[in-house]
């Protein structure tokens, strides 16, 4: 989940889409998918543990709903838990949306997890939720 700006130096170069010379523009690395489950964040420095529900998930990250989101650059524990099965990985906060929450990258992956996320992405895709914004 990489977000990239563009600034314009030409302060006279107009955009209908962008407010002032900042404009946002959005790559995504990989499809999101809906996904609601358990998710358990723990911060690796501060050890603070948090316990919410995901909303999205792609190969790439999840998105973790939290009234108080971490800081961009916070490296995490998660677990990803669900009748069927557990994922687990470390990562990075990518960005955070104040009341919202926060995007989480994945940085570290073990094999068995991978397994585990790409047979739930298969399915939420079988199930034709997906977003590709």
């Amino acid at each position: 989940m990489a977000y990239y700006s563009v600034h314009r130096t030409n302060p006279t170069q107009k955009n209908p889409l962008s407010i002032g010379s900042l404009t946002q523009i959005e790559h995504r690395r990989a499809t999101r998918h809906h996904f609601v489950s358990a998710v358990e964040v723990i911060n690796v420095e501060s050890r603070k543990q948090l316990i919410s529900l995901t909303r999205d998930l792609s190969l790439c990250g999840c998105f973790v709903t939290v009234k108080a989101p971490s800081l961009k650059g916070t490296r995490v524990n998660l677990k990803i838990s669900n009748s069927k099965a557990n994922f687990s990985a470390v990562g990075n906060v990518a960005h955070n949306l104040s009341d919202e929450g926060m995007g989480i990258e994945f940085v570290q992956v073990k094999a068995k997890d991978q397994a585990v996320l790409e047979e739930w992405l298969a399915a939420a895709s079988a199930n034709g939720v997906t977003h590709e914004f």
